[in-house]
């Protein structure tokens, strides 16, 4: 019987950040700690939608399945990362129109760091709805395939989801941290406040640069 393996993941996965709580950003970042939502506090109505194949409804245990799922969903917590820091249409859409930030975590250490029970996946785009098949998957199981599939009109995202335990889930080590991107729009107080808070920590900063039709990033020093 063959089988899907996975050789390559990303070095660096990516949060971009509004900044109408700076306090809250930063307490995250200083702390050692990212925080999951229940899959209701998306931005994605669709998120969640199942069907179900002919097979299982034909189960006796068709109801009990579906319950079972739906129950598990409420449960979990989802983080949500992108695979890029250089899309303009995610700094505009999650970092409240280029005046917020995107922070870099090293991939590598995250997975050294967090829980045991945290995972990761690279979230699967597509025109339809998941559909649950009879199948001997726990629940829980289930309820992350579901939530590990989107529309594809949101593929631009290069979303990398991480599953874990609802509320702040710590990982407790700095270095996962490598870097924070600025936004070309953010506030000269709200950057000051970041690389000061960031600078005990030796997390490096970049500023956006916008040119014709493309944006660039550069170094900034310790201020």
């Amino acid at each position: 019987m063959a089988s899907i393996e996975s050789y390559v993941q990303p070095r660096r996965l990516y949060r971009y950040r509004a900044l109408s709580n700076l306090d809250q950003e930063l307490e995250a970042i200083t702390n050692g700690y990212l925080f999951c939502s229940p899959y209701l506090k998306l931005n994605d109505p669709m998120e969640g939608l199942f069907a179900s194949s002919k097979l299982l409804k034909k189960s006796p245990n068709y109801q009990t399945v579906r319950e079972a799922i739906k129950d598990n969903k409420q449960e979990i917590g989802i983080c949500s990362f992108s695979e890029t820091f250089d899309h303009e249409l995610m700094w505009a859409h999650y970092a409240d129109q280029f005046t917020g930030i995107c922070v870099a975590y090293s991939l590598r250490r995250l997975l050294e760091h967090l829980p045991a029970n945290v995972s990761f996946t690279r979230m699967y785009y597509d025109e339809t709805v998941p559909t649950v098949h009879r199948t001997s998957r726990e629940p829980s199981q289930l309820a992350k395939m579901v939530l590990s599939c989107k529309n594809y009109r949101w593929s631009y995202e290069r979303e990398w989801r991480m599953f874990g335990f609802q509320g702040k889930v710590h990982y407790g080590e700095k270095g996962c941290v490598t870097r924070v991107y600025f936004g070309s729009r953010i506030h000269a107080k709200n950057r000051a406040k970041v690389i000061s808070a960031l600078a005990p920590f030796g997390v490096k900063t970049s500023k956006m640069t916008v040119g014709e039709y493309f944006i660039d990033f550069d170094d900034l020093d310790p201020e």
